[in-house]
């Protein structure tokens, strides 16, 4: 045994003892490489492993859910009056409605890939892509009106457009949902063509009232002016009187400008050129409550009053129309 060593005086072979620890190691390192592989083999089994009946109906069940939230969605589209569409980035369509295949009438696989510039002159098709870039460029939705010709026959829109992302935030399309309000469009021009009608209607009562005609007598007609006088008032106490003179057959007509309070060069003008018309159709004018303001107005402008007939009030207007 002449190799064989000790340690300590006890008598213990070193050399077996470092080839069984050499063996232990060995033994350790293998057992660590099968449950590497068992590990590797259990993930294996459980990627490939078939699901159970469990997970199968969970399965089928969130697979059901998901088509009818799909059947819900597209039912709410296609039924809606509006015309609903979407286009990619580059303008295409993407998905459209039944109320675009009725609009367009073109079937939706006709429609499905094309663009605005398909259907549309030019200065229309670049104004639906500005709306487009702005929506995208602003990132939310934006609602606006627009006028699109289709079947020849230009209809109005109120518009609604926004932008659609993707879980990334990378731009999937642009969404329009397009309602036609050409009905309302036109009830609403009906509603303003009636009420200009009234408004005219109510001004023409108001210059009737403004400038009253009434008779007095055979042959007798009064005019009372009461308020402000200016040009156009003028114009219409000219065309009242003359009218009435020639319907009345009067031979006097009596001006009350009582409730006058100021008269400005031109109106005063004005009152005699109306007296002088009146005078060509044979009737004399007799004015009366004169004011000593409208009274200093006429004399500082020279006014010619050559067969006017002056009065102070309107009773002795009257009177003096009656002795006629």
């Amino acid at each position: 045994m002449g190799d064989q060593r000790t340690a300590g005086g006890a008598g213990v072979d070193v050399v077996a003892l470092e080839a069984e620890i050499a063996a232990l190691r060995r033994e350790n390192a293998s057992l660590r490489a099968q449950v590497v592989a068992l590990e590797g083999a259990l993930m294996d089994v459980r990627v490939e492993a078939p699901p159970t009946r469990m997970t199968t109906m969970r399965a089928a069940v969130a697979e059901r859910a998901d088509s009818e939230r799909r059947r819900l969605l597209h039912a709410v589209i296609d039924h809606s009056p509006s015309i609903v569409f979407v286009k990619d980035p580059e303008g295409r369509y993407l998905l459209v409605n039944r109320e675009a295949e009725r609009r367009f009438s073109l079937s939706r696989k006709d429609l499905l890939g094309r663009s605005d510039a398909d259907f549309f002159p030019p200065e229309a098709t670049r104004a639906m892509r500005e709306k487009d870039e702005e929506a995208v460029r602003r990132g939310e939705p934006i609602q606006f009106e627009e006028t699109i010709v289709f079947a020849g026959e230009l209809r109005h829109f109120l518009t609604l457009k926004f932008p659609i992302l993707n879980s990334y935030g990378a731009l999937m399309g642009v969404c329009g949902i397009a309602t036609d309000i050409t009905e309302q469009k036109r009830k609403e021009e009906e509603r303003l063509l009636l009420r200009e009608q009234v408004i005219s209607a109510q001004e023409e009562a108001l210059r009737e009232l403004s400038t009253p005609l009434v008779p007095i007598a055979d042959g007798v007609v009064a005019m009372p002016i009461i308020g402000s006088v200016d040009q156009a008032r003028v114009e219409r106490i000219m065309t009242t009187l003359l009218d009435g003179i020639g319907h009345h057959g009067a031979h006097t007509v009596i001006l009350d400008v009582t409730g006058v309070r100021t008269v400005d060069a031109n109106v005063a003008s004005a009152f005699v050129s109306v007296a002088r018309a009146a005078r060509l159709l044979g009737a004399r004018v007799v004015v009366t409550g004169v004011r000593p303001e409208v009274a200093r107005t006429l004399i500082e402008i020279g006014t010619d009053l050559e067969g006017i007939v002056m009065r102070g009030n309107l009773q002795s207007g009257i009177a003096f129309a009656l002795r006629r």
